[in-house]
C-alpha cells in the first residue's frame, strides 16, 4: 500500500485532511482530484500538497485507489457514473468515508472486478489545517471486501488512526452513535448558552462557563468510566421541586427547549438509583 496510486473524488474538508496526511506521511501517491469545479479541486491539491487537479470524473487516470469523500448523497450517483466511464483499474480499492452507509453502496463497481471498503474516521472536519495537526488518535472504523480491509488497516495506521473493524450492516446506529457524541453536544452547547444569556450573564463569561462544565463532565467521564456514576445533579438527587422550577422557567422563555429538558430528563432518568415511587413522580412532572 506504499506505493499506492490514489484519486479523490469530492475533495472537501476531510478528503483534504485524509490526503494531506497521506502525503505527510510519504503513503501512496496521488494522481488526481475532482470536486464541483475546477478551483475547488486545484485549492484541494494545493492543501494536500500532490496530485493533479481535474475538471471532471472522464480526465481521472486509473488509481490504486479511489476515494470518495463526497456527502452522502452523491456517493452511489457517482459510483455508477465510476463504471460507466470505465476508468477503473481491475482490483483496485473503491471506497467512502460515510459514517452511516455500507460499503455495499458501492457495490457497483464489482462488475469491474473492484473492491470496495467503506472507512470512517470519527472526528469532527470542520478545518482541514486543524484536523491535520490533532488527527493522532482519531478512532477509525472500517468495514467491506475481506481481501482489502486488512490493507486499508495498514495505510490508515500508518496515518495515525486507532483502526477497527465493524459490521457494515450496522453502520446507520454506528453513525447516530457519533451525532450523539459530537453533534447533539453542540446543540447542548447552545441551550446552555441561550439559558445563561436569559440570565443575564455576558457572552464572553457564559461561553467560558458552558466550556468549563463540559469539560469538567467529559474529563469526569473519562476517569470514572460509566455514564451512571457520572452523573450529578437534581435529577440524581431527586429534587422534584428544582426539576419543576426549570421546566417552569424554561416554559416561560423558549417551549422548544422545555421540551428538549423534557426528553433529554426522560432519557437520563433510568441511569439514576431513585426509588421506584420517586422516579414515578419525576416521570410524571416529565411527562405533562
Amino acid at each position: 500500500m506504499m506505493n499506492a496510486t490514489i484519486n479523490f473524488i469530492g475533495a472537501g474538508h476531510l478528503g483534504k485532511t485524509i490526503g494531506k496526511l497521506l502525503v505527510q506521511n510519504n503513503i501512496g501517491k496521488i494522481l488526481g482530484v475532482v470536486n464541483r469545479s475546477y478551483d475547488s479541486a486545484k485549492e484541494a491539491v494545493l492543501f494536500m500538497g500532490q496530485g493533479t487537479p481535474f475538471s471532471s470524473l472522464e480526465e481521472l487516470p486509473e488509481a490504486d485507489i479511489t476515494f470518495i469523500t463526497t456527502p452522502d448523497d452523491l456517493i452511489e450517483s457517482l459510483c455508477s457514473k465510476l463504471v460507466s466511464i470505465g476508468h477503473l483499474k481491475e482490483k483496485s480499492i473503491v471506497l467512502h468515508c460515510s459514517g452511516a452507509l455500507s460499503s455495499t453502496i458501492l457495490n457497483v463497481v464489482k462488475s469491474k472486478h473492484c473492491f470496495i471498503a467503506s472507512v470512517h474516521p470519527a472526528r469532527n472536519f470542520a478545518d482541514p489545517q486543524f484536523g491535520v495537526q490533532h488527527y493522532h488518535g482519531t478512532f477509525c472504523s472500517i468495514e467491506g471486501d475481506p481481501e482489502v480491509t486488512e490493507k486499508l488497516k495498514y495505510l490508515f495506521d500508518a496515518i495515525g488512526s486507532i483502526t477497527y473493524f465493524i459490521d457494515g450492516h450496522k453502520k446507520a446506529i454506528y453513525h447516530a452513535a457519533g451525532v450523539f457524541a459530537s453533534n447533539y453536544l453542540i446543540t447542548l452547547s447552545k441551550a446552555n448558552l441561550d439559558c445563561l444569556k436569559e440570565a443575564g450573564v455576558s457572552d464572553e463569561i457564559a461561553f467560558e462557563i458552558m466550556i468549563s462544565l463540559m469539560s469538567d463532565t467529559l474529563n469526569n467521564l473519562k476517569k470514572i468510566k460509566s455514564p451512571e456514576k457520572t452523573l450529578t445533579g437534581p435529577l440524581k438527587r431527586g429534587d422534584l421541586k428544582t426539576i419543576e422550577k426549570h421546566i417552569a422557567a424554561l416554559e416561560d422563555t423558549n417551549k422548544m427547549m422545555s421540551h428538549l429538558y423534557k426528553t433529554l430528563a426522560l432519557s437520563t432518568l433510568p441511569l439514576t438509583s431513585l426509588s421506584k415511587e420517586k422516579s414515578e413522580a419525576i416521570n410524571s412532572i416529565l411527562s405533562s
